[in-house]
């Protein structure tokens, strides 16, 4: 039987780069210089594609720092390091999600602004001229932000293309939705920009006494839905941006003593992890009989003491950057 021909030396390459670690893109990099070939293997789409079908979801590349009226600053957790040229210390990080990290200066015109930290690319967002006097967020200055005129407002930037796998969503359209909740609690309300029409949708409100919108806490996106916590912990705002709805859903009066964290995850299940005195508690929000949200305790854990982690001190605020050599995920 005849055998086999040798595999092209192009393919005998781009298998071995393929299972070069994803959580040193410093090694694609060195890669890409060595000459034309290996350059053009590794900015190939496809291999792009296959790197990431064997590495599954890609790595944390490093988190974005808040520190309170001083801006932001980039603290890596691998090898990749970004430009000086892209820091922006007058800037605050409003949410990371999908390859896009949301920032927001004040005295900035407009003040919202979408960017890529792999790319370098950036879009400005017009500030909703509905909210533009109302809305405002921890680092406005104490005369505006408890003035008991505005409104605590929660960003969350997310991806807009149709059926995306967010694992490219590079130049791609995206959204931002913005929950936020009147200085004296009791209405929450909720509107959307498109990247693509570059307008803000029109404002709708859900009325529920005492709540009031988390601005600093993290959200967690669905499908089409994005969850927003309160400061309470007792509730969380529920936006669905496709149908542009507003409600609240309660949570369980145990968890609501405790420290609340949403995570969204893949399969269209919300997952709530809660610190409640020693346990760590994970819980998801089902459908349960006609259709009436139902919780199901998943596991529950009893928190260990840890040294404590080297993050830097003071006002802190994360924004999660993660991603391939090619761009973030």
């Amino acid at each position: 039987m005849a055998m086999r021909p040798p595999a092209p030396v192009d393919d005998a390459m781009r298998a071995v780069f393929t299972r070069l670690p994803a959580d040193d893109p410093r090694s694609l990099v060195r890669a890409a210089a060595v000459c034309r070939s290996w350059r053009a293997i590794l900015s190939d789409p496809g291999f792009a594609h296959g790197y990431r079908a064997l590495h599954g979801a890609p790595p944390m590349l490093g988190f974005l720092h808040n520190e309170y009226r001083r801006g932001n600053r980039f603290v890596p957790t691998s090898t990749f390091r970004r430009r000086a040229s892209q820091d922006r210390p007058d800037c605050q990080v409003l949410d990371s999600r999908h390859g896009l990290v949301l920032l927001y200066a004040p005295a900035y015109d407009p003040p919202l602004e979408a960017r890529d930290l792999v790319t370098g690319d950036w879009w400005d967002i017009d500030d909703d001229p509905k909210c533009r006097d109302i809305m405002h967020w921890p680092g406005d200055g104490p005369d505006d932000f408890f003035s008991g005129t505005g409104m605590r407002c929660n960003a969350t930037v997310l991806c807009a293309k149709d059926r995306c796998d967010h694992l490219d969503c590079h130049g791609g359209p995206f959204l931002v939705a913005l929950v936020g909740s009147v200085e004296e609690g009791g209405i929450a309300l909720a509107t959307v920009y498109s990247s693509e029409t570059r307008q803000w949708s029109h404002m709708i409100s859900v009325q529920s006494p005492g709540l009031r919108i988390d601005d600093g806490g993290h959200t967690a996106v669905v499908g089409d839905m994005v969850y927003v916590p309160s400061y309470e912990c007792d509730s969380v705002v529920e936006f669905n941006i496709r149908e542009q709805q507003l409600s609240v859903i309660n949570v369980p009066e145990s968890l609501g003593q405790g420290f609340l964290y949403l995570i969204g995850v893949e399969d269209g299940m919300l997952l709530f992890a809660s610190v409640l005195k020693p346990r760590l508690y994970l819980l998801s929000m089902e459908a349960g009989p006609r259709g009436a949200a139902a919780w199901a305790r998943r596991r529950g854990r009893r928190a260990r003491a840890v040294a404590p982690s080297p993050c830097p001190l003071g006002h802190v605020g994360v924004g999660r950057v993660g991603g391939w050599f090619r761009g973030r995920g």
